[in-house]
């Protein structure tokens, strides 16, 4: 929650330094990880992993990016052009994660946070995602956010029990639906 906030005051400031960048850098990073790991660990609910997350995507315009000029991505990358498109959680978080290119977008008067560039190291060769600030601010309330409720599990034909429904809401919403424990579990 606290890094949503943050994020979301970066879109209205007007003064930026090498340590602004660093604190942006930091929080969009670790709120990936934060997520993803939140994810692996079945603590977020069916309805946000599947949830789509709009992207905007900038084709290659040049030269593949290289360790000599992936800082220069507005050479790279037709970022006049792009088109609109959907990552789900996951990869929203790995495109952060792993992101091999990375930088800002600021508002058309040069201050003010509106998002950032990134292209993991596996994607830098066929497109740049752009990730805005509403977006991200959005994805790490929802999870912040969210009170799972109810899980489903079932053994799979090896035995393994596996996760097969998590069902949560945001903090302070009434259940769409209850739920009622098996006689057997009474």
């Amino acid at each position: 929650m606290a890094t949503a906030e943050r994020l979301e005051k970066r879109k209205a400031q007007q003064r930026w330094t090498d340590r602004t960048g660093f604190l942006v850098e930091r929080d969009v990073m670790v709120g990936a990880y934060s997520v993803r790991r939140l994810k692996e660990s079945f603590k977020v609910s069916d309805n946000l992993v599947n949830r789509a997350w709009p992207v905007r995507i900038h084709e290659p315009s040049g030269p593949a990016p290289d360790v000599q000029n992936n800082h220069k991505f507005w050479d790279l990358y037709d970022l006049e052009k792009g088109r609109d498109a959907e990552l789900s959680l996951t990869n929203v978080c790995n495109q952060v994660i792993h992101s091999w290119i990375w930088g800002f977008a600021a508002g058309e008067d040069g201050s003010g946070l509106d998002g950032i560039f990134v292209s993991s190291d596996k994607k830098r060769k066929k497109c740049l995602y752009f990730l805005s600030i509403d977006m991200l601010v959005d994805l790490f309330r929802s999870v912040g956010e969210e009170d799972i409720y109810h899980i489903e599990m079932r053994r799979d034909e090896t035995g393994e029990m596996k996760f097969t429904r998590i069902v949560g809401r945001r903090f302070g919403e009434a259940r769409a639906d209850t739920f009622e424990l098996p006689d057997a579990l009474k």
